[in-house]
């Protein structure tokens, strides 16, 4: 991405008609999350009203956006536990000086394996490792995926 692209990634606005935070279903559902609890982590409000504004604003479907609003809920209300297990396996970054990106995308991931309707074990790993991609930084996704290799074996 160019930086004028980052910056509308980082206001949740879209990037071009070829945009991947513009999928629908469950990737645009996770994209969703993501980018709200960064804008909560960063602005101090509810990443539930950001979820609700941007799944709609992707025009995703009243099942994602539902979706996005339990997975984004499961974050908040086990926020302390998520944190807990990527501690156990990321101990030289603890969770308060991890990158808000990382940190956030390996508790989306974390989440959703914790709701009974969650997609298998390697989709949503590998769905996390393209979320950091788009989302991190060039380190991003190794580290993403070093972390869920070692929680989830």
């Amino acid at each position: 991405y160019e930086p004028d692209q980052l910056d509308a990634l980082v206001k949740g606005e879209p990037v071009g008609e070829n945009d991947p935070t513009m999928r629908g279903g469950r990737t645009g559902s996770r994209a969703a999350v993501v980018q709200a609890l960064y804008e909560s982590d960063a602005s101090g409000h509810p990443a539930v009203a950001a979820v609700v504004r941007l799944a709609t604003e992707r025009r995703l479907g009243g099942h994602d956006i539902e979706f996005a609003t339990r997975l984004v809920k499961v974050c908040e209300e086990q926020r302390s536990e998520l944190d807990s297990r990527i501690a156990k396996v990321a101990s030289q970054f603890p969770a308060e000086q991890m990158a808000l990106v990382d940190r956030n995308v390996l508790r989306v991931a974390l989440a959703e394996l914790e709701m009974s309707d969650a997609a298998p074990q390697k989709v949503v790993a590998n769905e996390a490792v393209e979320l950091a991609r788009l989302f991190g930084s060039e380190s991003s996704p190794k580290f993403v995926n070093g972390v869920l290799g070692a929680l989830l074996g």
